[in-house]
């Protein structure tokens, strides 16, 4: 651990935000929180600087690269004597332009170029390897050769057998894969990756679309098992099954609106029922695609320098260790006034699971929401150099982006929101027709069969109808036997 840094001011009081203030919709704009986390907050304040990005987005990428470097150096210790990874789950649902590439570009390229810098060396020491092994192979032919001729004229074959046995052992083992940043791969091709080499690593991708549109995020019982700490059995068919024991992954996918729609509507029941969806830290900012002014000065980088920087340091710390044989983890845990901090904040949020609780809807995302708290307390921690336990101030902090991410999650998912988004979508595709047809009267039936295929529910047409005219937006008349929508 390195030394203190100051501290930035938080943007909360002494009393962290309950169940209740944290849960209820907001009609102003909910902003992430400043937090008093200076390497952090200085490099996400550039990025939406320079790039004027949606800050939701900087926080994300910012979270992203920071786990991937904690999660395997570190654990933490709740006050209740669990042991968590320090692996987080992101998802930033935001439609295309929003800044999803270049944002992540900026807060993980120096992470990039270290991942590049090895994978170069791992080609370098594949080489040697494979020269060694092609020596080592023949001379063991050499003394199967000389097995067989024992054999053959009835000779003695215990020296020869005994040189074959030590020579197995001394086979040269190949070098340790250093693949620890995956993009567009599958489930399965990401375990056997860190079965060979590196049990901690990184899912992200800016460009999320074609790992949720496509077969690759699947599997989510395995996914579960990974983002709890716990080993993975991967079984396989055409070749011996492998246990990937003690895995670390962090995931971070942005994806377009559309497409995450469309992966709720196919995949949501099963990724809510497994406890998929519930470990995802989720937000879904507004764009800020309007004019991107600048003043025409020279962009500095120098604060995501600076986190890029301690990223590496810590990524080459494990990187070194797993070289060596090391794969021990430090365990970091709480001060005893951020112990009880959390412990009440964990109490407050179970009693708000009941039926007639704020997360009566929800208690599946309640049940892990204190556990993402102390993960993000942990990282926070190491990562801005904390000294000794986790502080106060830190539980604290972690606590209040802790919530803001449970607004985001009723934002997501919550059914008025859902509901809203539904109707938003309808309206949107009416007017359209509207607009081609130059028709302000359209047929309920006509809808039904050509509206997006995700809406095509008598049901769920109805609750939307209902809110679309409750909000002036349309008026429904009926024709005999037929219903119309009138545009208003």
């Amino acid at each position: 651990m390195h030394g203190e840094r100051p501290a930035r001011q938080p943007s909360w009081n002494r009393t962290p935000p309950g169940p209740k203030e944290a849960s209820s919709k907001h009609i102003a704009p909910d902003t992430v929180p400043d937090l008093p986390f200076e390497v952090f907050s200085e490099a996400v304040d550039e990025v939406q600087r320079n790039i004027q990005s949606p800050r939701e987005l900087a926080v994300c990428s910012a979270l992203a690269m920071m786990s991937l470097a904690c999660q395997g150096l570190y654990d933490v210790r709740s006050p209740l004597g669990n042991v968590f990874p320090l692996s987080l789950a992101i998802m930033a649902i935001a439609g295309s332009g929003s800044g999803k590439s270049p944002t992540l570009r900026a807060l993980s390229a120096s992470v990039f170029k270290y991942q590049e810098t090895i994978l170069v060396e791992r080609g370098l020491e594949l080489i040697k390897y494979r020269s060694l092994h092609a020596v080592w192979l023949e001379i063991l032919k050499a003394y199967k050769s000389k097995l067989r001729r024992c054999v053959k004229r009835d000779e003695d074959t215990e020296e020869v057998a005994r040189l074959i046995c030590e020579h197995q052992n001394n086979e040269p083992s190949p070098p340790l894969s250093l693949l620890f940043l995956n993009d567009d791969v599958t489930v399965q091709a990401l375990f056997q990756t860190m079965n060979g080499g590196l049990s901690s690593a990184g899912w992200i991708s800016s460009e999320a679309s074609g790992i949720l549109k496509g077969g690759a995020f699947q599997n989510f019982d395995k996914i579960n098992s990974v983002w709890s700490g716990d080993g993975v059995r991967v079984g396989r068919v055409s070749s011996e099954s492998y246990q990937v024991l003690d895995a670390r992954l962090v995931l971070c996918l942005m994806i377009q609106p559309s497409v995450f729609e469309s992966f709720n509507e196919i995949k949501g029941d099963a990724a809510r029922g497994t406890g998929l969806t519930s470990r995802f830290l989720f937000c879904r900012p507004k764009s800020t695609q309007a004019p991107r002014i600048t003043d025409g000065s020279e962009q500095r980088w120098d604060a995501c320098e600076r986190f890029g920087d301690k990223a590496v340091a810590l990524l080459k710390e494990y990187v070194s260790g797993r070289r060596l044989g090391k794969c021990t983890r430090e365990v970091i845990r709480l001060s005893e006034r951020a112990s009880e901090i959390w412990n009440n904040t964990r109490n407050q949020i179970e009693k708000e699971i009941s039926e007639d609780g704020i997360y009566g809807w929800a208690p599946d995302h309640a049940s892990k929401l204190a556990e993402n708290m102390i993960r993000l307390a942990a990282i926070f921690h190491i990562f801005e150099g904390r000294a000794g336990d986790i502080s106060e101030t830190t539980m604290r902090a972690s606590i209040e982006l802790g919530y803001w991410f449970s607004r985001q999650f009723n934002k997501v998912f919550s059914p008025d929101t859902m509901l809203e988004n539904d109707a938003s979508e309808l309206h949107a595709w009416i007017r359209s027709n509207y607009d081609k047809k130059g028709e302000r009267r359209i047929d309920k039936t006509y809808i039904r069969r050509h509206c997006p295929n995700r809406l095509r529910d008598s049901v769920k047409l109805e609750d939307i109808y209902e809110k679309l005219a409750c909000d002036g937006l349309i008026r429904l008349v009926q024709e005999g036997k037929k219903g119309v929508v009138i545009l208003n």
